[in-house]
């Protein structure tokens, strides 16, 4: 994902009601797990299925009957459509705008082709020209409501899609800070990466100490 996109999750709001009976402010998002896995992830053994259960893990749509067909045909309203192919069974209808001219949004929709459940629907928002971050926004907020349909952002904040909702989680989102200030946000970026380290190095030379 660019720096200048803003990410979005959607998730179907009667799934998420079924689960927990309530629509939360938050959802778990296992970062320590994930981080875990992607270390693992090599060319050889693809993209196994993950061995833990989070908001990215939960099988949302499992009992959710979306027109992916209609949807996509609404979508295409905002963002021009891809020319991506379908992989075996698994479905996938993907959208892209045109980076040179900042419209650099993007969506896609990942599906079993036999059973129509989608396993995969989000977009990003190019936030470098407001004229064409509130279009591309607002379209992909309102196909959501219009579908009974909640967002999630990558830090596990859940939204009903509402435009006034969102432009307050973008004004704290990475992109806004490295508009603002791209030495300072770098800056604090790379000063977290320096302590992650530090405490790599000290964990397992702690461990190291043990077995000496």
């Amino acid at each position: 994902m660019a720096i200048w996109q803003y990410q979005l999750n959607i998730i179907p709001k009667k799934a998420i009601l079924e689960k927990y009976g309530k629509i939360p402010d938050t959802l778990f998002i296992d970062f320590i797990n994930w981080k875990i896995y992607w270390e693992n992830v090599t060319y050889d053994n693809g993209y196994p299925e993950p061995n833990f259960e989070d908001a990215r893990t939960i099988k949302w749509w499992n009992n959710i009957k979306l027109d992916i067909k209609k949807t996509s045909e609404q979508i295409d309203q905002y963002v021009t459509r891809g020319d991506w192919n379908d992989d075996g069974e698994r479905g996938f209808i993907g959208w892209k705008g045109n980076s040179e001219k900042e419209e650099d949004n993007d969506a896609h929709i990942a599906y079993d082709k036999k059973t129509n459940i989608i396993s995969e629907f989000q977009f990003r928002t190019d936030l470098r020209n407001k004229e064409n971050a509130m279009k591309f926004l607002n379209g992909m907020l309102n196909v959501c409501s219009q579908n009974d349909l909640m967002v999630l952002n990558t830090e596990g904040i859940l939204f009903e899609p509402q435009t006034e909702l969102i432009f307050e989680d973008i004004k704290n989102s990475n992109a806004v800070k490295f508009f603002s200030d791209p030495i300072e946000f770098l800056e604090k970026i790379g000063k977290e990466e320096d302590k992650r380290k530090l405490k790599e190095d000290s964990f397992w030379s702690k461990i190291k100490a043990l077995l000496e």
